[in-house]
This record gives C-alpha cells, sequence and structure tokens, in this order.
C-alpha cells in the first residue's frame, strides 16, 4: 500500500513542502519598508514574520508543479520526476486539499483537517485514511512534514514555530552565499534572521528577507530548518511576486528536502476567501473501498 500511494503522490501531488506563494507586508503596522531592512533587528524581522500570519489565512487557486522524489528501487536510489496541474485549498493553521487535474478528471487527491488525512487513489477505487502525521504525510506528498507546515509553506509562509528572537541574530544574504535559484523572478534575500525555537530544541531557523522591486515593501523569499546536526531539513525560496488584492504575493516557489524537490507556480489564485471546513474532508465514492493508512515500516521518506 505504502509503495502505491507514494508513486500516486509523485505523479499527482506536490512534494510539500510542501509550497506557495509569499506575502509581503505592506508598509506600516507590523511590516517594514525596504530602506529599514538592512538595519533591521531580529524582532522588527519577527513582525515581519507575524504580519504575513495575519495578512494570510488562506487561499484557493490552480497551479502547475513540478515533483522530484528519490524513491529506493533494485538497490540503488531512482530520482522520479513527473508534472501536473494542481487544485489548492488552503486554511491556516493546518488545512489542505490538494488535486491533481487531467482532461478526464482528479487523478489523485489529498486532504487534511490538521489531525486526519485522506488520499484518494481513483485508479486503484480506493481512499486510503490515517493521522496526519510526518510519516503519512510524507507518503501522501512525499515530503515527510507535519500538517501545519504543508499549510503554511503553501500560503508563502515560512513554517517556523514560535521563535526564541532574544539568542537570535541577523546577518547580510550575501554573506552567506545563497544565491538565487531556478524560479523564475527569484530574489536574492538581502538579510537573514537566525533563530531557534522551544519548540524544536537544537534546530535552527533561518528566513531570509529582500525588498521587493519598485516597492517599499519587504517579502520573506527564503526560509531553512537545519538540525542540530548540521543536516537541512527544509528550505523553501520564493519568487515571481505579483500584486493580488494590494497583497504582494509570490506565485512561483521551490521547496527542497533531502530528498525531493517541488516547483509550483500559481496560476489562478484567490486570497483568504471564506472556505467550507467541507473542503478538508474526501468522502468515500461510491464503487471505492477505504483502508487504513499505516505509516510506512522502512525509511523511504
Amino acid at each position: 500500500m505504502s509503495g502505491s500511494v507514494a508513486r500516486g503522490a509523485v505523479a499527482g501531488v506536490l512534494a510539500l513542502a510542501l509550497f506557495s506563494g509569499c506575502a509581503a507586508v505592506r508598509p506600516g503596522g507590523a511590516g517594514l519598508g525596504s530602506k529599514a531592512l538592512d538595519e533591521a533587528t531580529p524582532q522588527a524581522l519577527g513582525r515581519v514574520i507575524e504580519g504575513h500570519r495575519a495578512a494570510l489565512r488562506g487561499l484557493t487557486g490552480t497551479g502547475k508543479l513540478q515533483v522530484s522524489v528519490d524513491e529506493w528501487k533494485n538497490g540503488e536510489t531512482v530520482r522520479d520526476r513527473l508534472r501536473a496541474s494542481q487544485a489548492i485549498v488552503v486554511e491556516r493553521p493546518a488545512s489542505f486539499r490538494l488535486e491533481a487535474l487531467s482532461p478526464f478528471g482528479v487523478t489523485y487527491a489529498v486532504a487534511s483537517d490538521g489531525a486526519q488525512l485522506a488520499i484518494l487513489i481513483p485508479g486503484e477505487r480506493t481512499v486510503y485514511r490515517g493521522a496526519a502525521s510526518a510519516p503519512t504525510l510524507g507518503m501522501a506528498t512525499g515530503v515527510a512534514a507535519s500538517s501545519a507546515e504543508v499549510a503554511e509553506v503553501l500560503l508563502g509562509l515560512p513554517p517556523v514555530p514560535e521563535l526564541s528572537l532574544r539568542n537570535a541574530w541577523v546577518s547580510r544574504g550575501r554573506e552567506a552565499g545563497l544565491a538565487t535559484g531556478d524560479v523564475a523572478g527569484e530574489l536574492e534575500p538581502t538579510v537573514l534572521l537566525h533563530a531557534y525555537s522551544d519548540q524544536a530544541p537544537g534546530d535552527t531557523f533561518v528566513v531570509g528577507f529582500a525588498p521587493l522591486p519598485d516597492q517599499d515593501a519587504v517579502a520573506v523569499v527564503f526560509f531553512e530548518r537545519i538540525s542540530s546536526e548540521g543536516e537541512k531539513l527544509l528550505e523553501a525560496r520564493f519568487g515571481n511576486f505579483r500584486t493580488i488584492g494590494e497583497v504582494p504575493f509570490a506565485s512561483a516557489v521551490t521547496v527542497r528536502t533531502p530528498k525531493a524537490e517541488a516547483i509550483l507556480q500559481y496560476g489562478d489564485v484567490t486570497l483568504n476567501p471564506a472556505i467550507d471546513r467541507s473542503r478538508f474532508e474526501l468522502p468515500t465514492p461510491a464503487g471505492m473501498r477505504q483502508a487504513p493508512l499505516l505509516p510506512p515500516a522502512d525509511d523511504q521518506f
């Protein structure tokens, strides 16, 4: 079962991290003008992150997704690469629904309300159900992450827990050698916030900020989480900003983990719509069976 779910995830749904647009905070309020970015304190940058969360509660939209996931096959690691159109619904703090679309309809769907996870695979005439844990979400999306992390990144929010800013520090993005990647319109971070969290002892969270071209506004354009052993657990980069309802929104994002990469390019997007909570459920269609979604026995994810 876990192998077929994983293959379905690669074929249809984004690899987490997960992935989406990132709003920039407008000048004023909790925001930060672009001219003040170079001298910003950890506390000011923390307020920018919180401003992002206040500005983005949810979205509905469509997008093009390119996913690459490493799988263990016949004694060696093989990277599968597939592309799919997606219908995406997200609501903070931890709810999302993703559907892979084709001319013949939905080919794969995954939904979580933050506690439970359901995966619909029409080709198997099966709906898998289980707890929304990092291992099961890894099976569903290609990347092991929590529902909250998936929702945050889909909204373009850095998936940071509550940060301890007392011991945080700020560095310059260019000093860290963080060049832009492959996403159109990707911005190089000007400053980086480095911080810890009591909720994730030993891990370091890095959030990169940059001024938006031709605007006195600052966007989150980079995120990474590094383990106490120095392993990069998750990286996200945001770009191709456009303004939607006065909110600068990154319509392209790259997400990387040690075993997966996803590039999502949004098409039509509606920010902060009213969303019926039933959208985060997947009823079992007539003629299909229901099966338990169990974490993989191996270390595939």
